[in-house]
Protein backbone atom coordinates (compact mmCIF):
# COMPACT_ATOMS: atom_id res chain seq x y z
CA UNK A 1 0.00 0.00 0.00
CA UNK A 2 2.71 2.15 0.80
CA UNK A 3 4.27 1.68 -2.69
CA UNK A 4 1.27 2.91 -4.13
CA UNK A 5 0.38 5.85 -2.13
CA UNK A 6 4.22 6.85 -3.03
CA UNK A 7 3.60 6.39 -6.63
CA UNK A 8 0.58 8.39 -6.59
CA UNK A 9 2.01 11.15 -5.32
CA UNK A 10 5.20 10.82 -7.90
CA UNK A 11 2.23 11.04 -10.28
CA UNK A 12 0.80 13.60 -9.01
CA UNK A 13 4.27 15.45 -8.90
CA UNK A 14 5.38 15.33 -12.71
CA UNK A 15 2.02 15.24 -14.35
CA UNK A 16 1.74 19.19 -14.43
CA UNK A 17 4.91 19.33 -16.37
CA UNK A 18 3.18 16.98 -18.94
CA UNK A 19 0.63 19.53 -19.58
CA UNK A 20 0.27 20.75 -23.24
CA UNK A 21 0.70 24.57 -23.78
CA UNK A 22 -2.70 25.78 -25.38
CA UNK A 23 -3.37 28.26 -28.08
CA UNK A 24 -6.72 30.35 -28.04
CA UNK A 25 -7.14 31.49 -31.71
CA UNK A 26 -9.99 34.56 -32.06
CA UNK A 27 -10.51 34.89 -36.07
CA UNK A 28 -12.55 37.55 -37.77
CA UNK A 29 -13.05 35.55 -41.47
CA UNK A 30 -15.02 37.22 -44.26
CA UNK A 31 -15.56 36.82 -48.08
CA UNK A 32 -14.73 33.07 -48.35
CA UNK A 33 -16.70 30.20 -50.51
CA UNK A 34 -18.08 27.06 -48.87
CA UNK A 35 -15.13 24.58 -47.82
CA UNK A 36 -12.91 27.19 -47.26
CA UNK A 37 -10.53 26.07 -44.42
CA UNK A 38 -7.46 26.93 -42.27
CA UNK A 39 -4.57 24.73 -40.54
CA UNK A 40 -1.93 24.62 -38.73
CA UNK A 41 1.16 22.82 -39.26
CA UNK A 42 4.15 22.27 -36.78
CA UNK A 43 7.52 22.56 -37.99
CA UNK A 44 8.73 20.69 -34.64
CA UNK A 45 6.90 17.82 -34.15
CA UNK A 46 5.45 17.71 -38.09
CA UNK A 47 2.40 17.98 -37.11
CA UNK A 48 -0.83 19.50 -38.33
CA UNK A 49 -2.39 20.80 -35.08
CA UNK A 50 -5.55 22.06 -36.18
CA UNK A 51 -7.95 21.93 -39.31
CA UNK A 52 -10.78 23.98 -39.16
CA UNK A 53 -13.89 25.30 -41.53
CA UNK A 54 -13.97 29.16 -42.22
CA UNK A 55 -17.82 30.38 -41.62
CA UNK A 56 -17.34 34.00 -42.75
CA UNK A 57 -17.96 34.83 -38.83
CA UNK A 58 -16.32 35.95 -35.56
CA UNK A 59 -14.42 31.94 -34.67
CA UNK A 60 -12.66 31.24 -31.52
CA UNK A 61 -10.91 27.98 -31.60
CA UNK A 62 -8.21 26.06 -29.59
CA UNK A 63 -5.39 23.58 -30.46
CA UNK A 64 -2.92 22.02 -27.82
CA UNK A 65 0.93 21.66 -28.63
CA UNK A 66 3.87 20.08 -26.88
CA UNK A 67 6.33 22.23 -27.48
CA UNK A 68 6.26 25.88 -28.36
CA UNK A 69 7.95 27.36 -31.75
CA UNK A 70 7.69 28.03 -35.36
CA UNK A 71 4.21 26.79 -37.45
CA UNK A 72 2.50 27.30 -40.41
CA UNK A 73 -0.47 29.69 -40.79
CA UNK A 74 -2.45 27.93 -44.13
CA UNK A 75 -5.84 29.14 -45.59
CA UNK A 76 -7.49 26.99 -48.35
CA UNK A 77 -10.12 27.76 -50.64
CA UNK A 78 -11.59 25.61 -53.51
CA UNK A 79 -9.18 27.49 -55.75
CA UNK A 80 -6.11 28.61 -53.92
CA UNK A 81 -4.28 28.68 -50.61
CA UNK A 82 -1.74 30.45 -48.68
CA UNK A 83 0.73 29.94 -46.45
CA UNK A 84 2.28 32.56 -43.88
CA UNK A 85 4.75 31.43 -40.88
CA UNK A 86 4.10 32.24 -37.51
CA UNK A 87 5.68 31.49 -33.52
CA UNK A 88 3.45 29.47 -31.49
CA UNK A 89 3.36 29.67 -28.06
CA UNK A 90 0.70 29.46 -24.81
CA UNK A 91 -1.73 32.16 -25.49
CA UNK A 92 -4.07 34.06 -27.55
CA UNK A 93 -3.94 34.93 -30.98
CA UNK A 94 -6.06 37.50 -32.69
CA UNK A 95 -6.09 37.19 -36.94
CA UNK A 96 -8.12 38.85 -39.64
CA UNK A 97 -9.20 37.10 -43.00
CA UNK A 98 -10.88 38.64 -45.86
CA UNK A 99 -11.32 35.66 -48.61
CA UNK A 100 -10.67 38.72 -51.28
CA UNK A 101 -7.16 39.53 -49.73
CA UNK A 102 -5.34 36.56 -48.87
CA UNK A 103 -2.08 37.91 -49.07
CA UNK A 104 -1.86 39.84 -46.34
CA UNK A 105 -0.25 38.40 -43.16
CA UNK A 106 -3.15 37.90 -41.06
CA UNK A 107 -2.32 38.46 -37.22
CA UNK A 108 -3.19 41.48 -35.71
CA UNK A 109 -1.64 40.34 -32.16
CA UNK A 110 0.20 37.17 -30.54
CA UNK A 111 1.18 36.69 -26.93
CA UNK A 112 4.91 36.20 -26.95
CA UNK A 113 7.66 38.92 -28.49
CA UNK A 114 9.01 36.72 -31.05
CA UNK A 115 5.67 37.00 -32.73
CA UNK A 116 5.05 40.33 -32.17
CA UNK A 117 8.40 40.62 -33.88
CA UNK A 118 6.74 38.30 -36.99
CA UNK A 119 4.34 40.56 -37.43
CA UNK A 120 6.55 43.41 -37.50
CA UNK A 121 8.54 41.76 -40.21
CA UNK A 122 5.41 40.70 -42.30
CA UNK A 123 4.73 44.92 -42.15
CA UNK A 124 8.02 45.72 -43.61
CA UNK A 125 7.65 42.84 -46.19
CA UNK A 126 4.21 44.34 -47.40
CA UNK A 127 5.51 47.73 -47.33
CA UNK A 128 8.66 46.81 -49.46
CA UNK A 129 7.23 44.76 -51.67
CA UNK A 130 3.88 46.21 -53.26
CA UNK A 131 5.68 47.50 -56.22
CA UNK A 132 7.54 44.70 -57.55
CA UNK A 133 4.56 42.16 -56.59
CA UNK A 134 2.53 44.20 -58.74
CA UNK A 135 4.92 43.58 -61.39
CA UNK A 136 5.47 40.15 -61.06
CA UNK A 137 1.73 39.45 -60.99
CA UNK A 138 1.50 41.24 -64.29
CA UNK A 139 4.31 39.59 -65.31
CA UNK A 140 2.81 35.77 -64.62
CA UNK A 141 -0.66 37.23 -65.96
CA UNK A 142 0.95 37.54 -69.25
CA UNK A 143 2.82 34.43 -69.33
CA UNK A 144 -0.36 32.44 -68.72
CA UNK A 145 -1.69 34.00 -71.43
CA UNK A 146 0.85 34.18 -73.56
CA UNK A 147 1.00 32.61 -77.80
CA UNK A 148 3.52 30.71 -79.15
CA UNK A 149 5.11 33.33 -80.95
CA UNK A 150 5.51 35.55 -77.56
CA UNK A 151 5.69 32.65 -75.16
CA UNK A 152 9.70 32.97 -74.40
CA UNK A 153 9.97 36.46 -74.10
CA UNK A 154 7.04 36.49 -71.56
CA UNK A 155 8.87 33.61 -69.88
CA UNK A 156 12.40 35.75 -69.56
CA UNK A 157 10.30 39.02 -68.22
CA UNK A 158 8.57 36.57 -65.80
CA UNK A 159 12.34 35.23 -64.68
CA UNK A 160 13.24 38.60 -64.51
CA UNK A 161 10.72 39.64 -62.01
CA UNK A 162 11.43 36.70 -60.09
CA UNK A 163 14.99 37.31 -59.50
CA UNK A 164 13.98 40.83 -58.64
CA UNK A 165 11.44 39.40 -55.84
CA UNK A 166 14.10 37.44 -54.70
CA UNK A 167 16.93 39.80 -53.91
CA UNK A 168 14.61 42.27 -52.63
CA UNK A 169 13.77 39.60 -49.80
CA UNK A 170 17.39 40.31 -47.97
CA UNK A 171 16.88 44.22 -48.74
CA UNK A 172 13.34 42.92 -46.40
CA UNK A 173 15.28 40.52 -44.00
CA UNK A 174 18.36 43.26 -43.49
CA UNK A 175 15.64 46.08 -42.54
CA UNK A 176 13.90 43.64 -40.34
CA UNK A 177 16.81 42.54 -38.73
CA UNK A 178 18.19 46.50 -38.22
CA UNK A 179 15.20 46.81 -36.60
CA UNK A 180 15.07 43.61 -34.25
CA UNK A 181 18.89 43.07 -34.33
CA UNK A 182 17.92 39.80 -31.09
CA UNK A 183 15.36 38.42 -32.94
CA UNK A 184 15.88 34.83 -33.39
CA UNK A 185 13.30 35.37 -36.64
CA UNK A 186 16.26 36.40 -38.67
CA UNK A 187 17.60 32.98 -38.93
CA UNK A 188 14.69 31.10 -39.24
CA UNK A 189 13.22 33.61 -41.81
CA UNK A 190 16.83 33.31 -43.62
CA UNK A 191 16.56 29.16 -43.16
CA UNK A 192 12.58 29.17 -45.03
CA UNK A 193 13.66 31.34 -47.75
CA UNK A 194 16.03 28.14 -49.39
CA UNK A 195 18.21 30.65 -51.34
CA UNK A 196 21.85 30.01 -49.71
CA UNK A 197 23.02 28.12 -52.75
CA UNK A 198 21.88 31.57 -55.17
CA UNK A 199 23.05 34.01 -52.59
CA UNK A 200 25.75 32.89 -51.02
CA UNK A 201 27.00 36.42 -50.32
CA UNK A 202 23.68 37.72 -49.45
CA UNK A 203 23.31 35.27 -46.46
CA UNK A 204 27.13 35.83 -45.33
CA UNK A 205 26.23 39.35 -45.26
CA UNK A 206 23.16 39.31 -42.71
CA UNK A 207 25.38 36.35 -40.92
CA UNK A 208 28.00 38.37 -39.96
CA UNK A 209 25.65 41.24 -38.74
CA UNK A 210 24.53 38.52 -36.52
CA UNK A 211 25.10 39.02 -32.46
CA UNK A 212 27.10 36.17 -31.17
CA UNK A 213 24.33 34.62 -29.07
CA UNK A 214 22.47 34.06 -32.46
CA UNK A 215 25.12 32.84 -34.12
CA UNK A 216 26.18 30.25 -31.95
CA UNK A 217 22.23 29.27 -31.06
CA UNK A 218 21.42 26.13 -32.61
CA UNK A 219 19.66 27.25 -35.68
CA UNK A 220 22.59 29.72 -36.15
CA UNK A 221 25.10 26.52 -36.12
CA UNK A 222 23.50 24.86 -38.68
CA UNK A 223 22.48 28.36 -40.80
CA UNK A 224 26.26 28.80 -40.88
CA UNK A 225 26.87 24.93 -42.13
CA UNK A 226 25.01 25.32 -45.42
CA UNK A 227 26.51 28.98 -45.58
CA UNK A 228 30.03 27.28 -45.18
CA UNK A 229 29.30 24.29 -47.99
CA UNK A 230 28.22 27.40 -50.38
CA UNK A 231 30.64 29.29 -50.14
CA UNK A 232 32.28 26.50 -52.28
CA UNK A 233 30.37 27.39 -54.84
CA UNK A 234 30.74 31.10 -54.98
CA UNK A 235 31.51 32.83 -58.43
CA UNK A 236 35.36 33.42 -58.30
CA UNK A 237 35.64 30.48 -55.93
CA UNK A 238 37.96 27.52 -57.41
CA UNK A 239 35.88 24.39 -58.33
CA UNK A 240 36.32 21.71 -55.72
CA UNK A 241 37.91 18.48 -57.53
CA UNK A 242 35.35 16.12 -59.54
CA UNK A 243 35.51 12.68 -57.41
CA UNK A 244 35.01 9.41 -59.70
CA UNK A 245 35.47 8.17 -62.64
CA UNK A 246 34.65 8.24 -66.74
CA UNK A 247 33.26 4.93 -67.69
CA UNK A 248 36.18 3.83 -69.19
CA UNK A 249 37.89 4.17 -65.27
CA UNK A 250 39.88 7.21 -66.15
CA UNK A 251 40.07 9.94 -63.62
CA UNK A 252 38.80 13.40 -64.30
CA UNK A 253 41.38 16.04 -65.76
CA UNK A 254 41.19 19.47 -65.73
CA UNK A 255 42.71 19.25 -69.31
CA UNK A 256 39.49 18.75 -70.75
CA UNK A 257 38.15 22.17 -69.51
CA UNK A 258 37.27 24.91 -72.39
CA UNK A 259 36.56 28.59 -72.00
CA UNK A 260 33.29 27.79 -70.93
CA UNK A 261 32.21 24.50 -69.75
CA UNK A 262 28.55 23.44 -67.88
CA UNK A 263 28.78 21.22 -65.11
CA UNK A 264 25.66 18.62 -64.65
CA UNK A 265 24.82 17.24 -61.98
CA UNK A 266 22.42 14.40 -62.48
CA UNK A 267 21.29 10.90 -61.81
CA UNK A 268 20.17 8.11 -63.90
CA UNK A 269 16.55 7.72 -62.07
CA UNK A 270 15.89 10.86 -61.74
CA UNK A 271 13.00 12.13 -63.84
CA UNK A 272 13.91 15.81 -64.35
CA UNK A 273 17.24 14.56 -65.66
CA UNK A 274 16.45 12.65 -68.12
CA UNK A 275 14.06 15.56 -69.30
CA UNK A 276 16.79 17.89 -69.61
CA UNK A 277 19.16 15.44 -71.31
CA UNK A 278 17.25 16.03 -74.74
CA UNK A 279 17.45 19.93 -74.52
CA UNK A 280 21.25 19.17 -73.40
CA UNK A 281 22.01 16.96 -76.36
CA UNK A 282 20.44 19.91 -78.74
CA UNK A 283 22.72 22.26 -76.72
CA UNK A 284 25.68 20.39 -76.82
CA UNK A 285 25.74 19.68 -81.11
CA UNK A 286 25.15 23.47 -81.28
CA UNK A 287 28.30 24.84 -78.47
CA UNK A 288 30.50 22.20 -78.91
CA UNK A 289 32.60 23.31 -81.60
CA UNK A 290 32.72 27.06 -79.95
CA UNK A 291 35.46 26.61 -77.03
CA UNK A 292 32.49 25.09 -74.73
CA UNK A 293 32.40 21.46 -72.90
CA UNK A 294 30.25 19.71 -71.14
CA UNK A 295 30.82 17.29 -67.87
CA UNK A 296 28.35 15.44 -66.34
CA UNK A 297 28.18 14.27 -62.42
CA UNK A 298 26.26 12.02 -62.17
CA UNK A 299 25.44 10.65 -58.37
CA UNK A 300 24.28 7.14 -59.21
CA UNK A 301 25.20 4.36 -57.08
CA UNK A 302 24.40 1.28 -60.03
CA UNK A 303 27.51 1.84 -63.12
CA UNK A 304 24.97 -0.36 -65.18
CA UNK A 305 21.76 2.20 -64.58
CA UNK A 306 23.97 5.07 -65.27
CA UNK A 307 26.16 3.83 -68.62
CA UNK A 308 23.37 2.77 -69.88
CA UNK A 309 21.58 6.44 -69.59
CA UNK A 310 24.54 7.79 -71.11
CA UNK A 311 24.28 5.31 -74.11
CA UNK A 312 20.57 5.82 -74.43
CA UNK A 313 19.95 9.15 -74.23
CA UNK A 314 23.25 10.36 -76.42
CA UNK A 315 24.99 12.07 -73.93
CA UNK A 316 28.14 12.92 -75.85
CA UNK A 317 29.87 14.91 -73.52
CA UNK A 318 32.25 13.60 -70.50
CA UNK A 319 30.58 11.40 -67.83
CA UNK A 320 32.34 10.81 -64.42
CA UNK A 321 30.91 9.56 -60.96
CA UNK A 322 32.20 7.91 -57.85
CA UNK A 323 29.37 5.89 -57.67
CA UNK A 324 28.78 6.37 -54.12
CA UNK A 325 25.26 8.27 -54.09
CA UNK A 326 24.24 10.55 -52.11
CA UNK A 327 27.54 9.49 -50.15
CA UNK A 328 29.80 11.14 -52.69
CA UNK A 329 31.83 14.41 -51.86
CA UNK A 330 30.45 15.40 -55.19
CA UNK A 331 26.98 15.63 -53.81
CA UNK A 332 28.12 17.31 -50.92
CA UNK A 333 30.43 19.73 -52.72
CA UNK A 334 28.91 20.53 -55.69
CA UNK A 335 24.97 21.08 -55.71
CA UNK A 336 24.91 20.26 -52.11
CA UNK A 337 23.12 17.41 -52.82
CA UNK A 338 20.31 19.07 -55.10
CA UNK A 339 19.80 17.11 -58.59
CA UNK A 340 19.39 17.97 -60.99
CA UNK A 341 21.81 21.29 -60.51
CA UNK A 342 23.77 23.25 -62.98
CA UNK A 343 27.03 25.29 -62.65
CA UNK A 344 29.67 27.17 -65.01
CA UNK A 345 33.30 27.50 -64.83
CA UNK A 346 35.95 28.33 -66.36
CA UNK A 347 39.29 26.74 -68.29
CA UNK A 348 40.80 27.21 -65.02
CA UNK A 349 38.10 25.80 -63.10
CA UNK A 350 36.90 28.77 -61.57
CA UNK A 351 33.03 29.17 -60.54
CA UNK A 352 31.63 31.74 -63.35
CA UNK A 353 28.20 31.08 -62.51
CA UNK A 354 26.06 29.31 -59.50
CA UNK A 355 23.40 31.38 -59.11
CA UNK A 356 20.85 28.20 -59.78
CA UNK A 357 20.90 28.14 -63.01
CA UNK A 358 18.29 26.70 -65.07
CA UNK A 359 17.60 24.96 -67.76
CA UNK A 360 15.52 28.23 -69.46
CA UNK A 361 19.32 30.48 -68.85
CA UNK A 362 21.86 27.95 -70.08
CA UNK A 363 21.70 29.25 -73.61
CA UNK A 364 21.72 32.80 -72.58
CA UNK A 365 24.45 32.23 -69.86
CA UNK A 366 27.36 30.04 -72.30
CA UNK A 367 26.63 32.22 -75.05
CA UNK A 368 27.54 35.92 -72.73
CA UNK A 369 30.65 34.12 -71.67
CA UNK A 370 31.96 33.14 -75.45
Amino acid sequence: MKILLYFSAFLILILPGCKPSTARFLVSTKNFKPNSVISIYSTITGETYKVENITNSYQKFTINFPKEGYATFRVETPNRYTEHWFYLNNGDFELNLDGDDMEYFPFESSPSENGQEFIEYYKIKEAMSKSVMDSLNLAQREFDNSTRENVEDKAKNLNKWMEKNEKLQFSIIKTYHDKFPNSPNTIFILDQLGLVNTYTEAYVNIFNSLNNELKESKAGIKLLEQITRSSRMMAGSQMPNIEGQNPNDDLFDKKILKKVNLVIIWTSYNTKSRENNKMLSELYKKYKNQDVEFIGVSLDTKRNWWVNVIRDDKLDWPQYSDLKGAKSPNAKNLSDYNIPYFFLINKEGKVLMNNDLTTSFINDEIRKRL
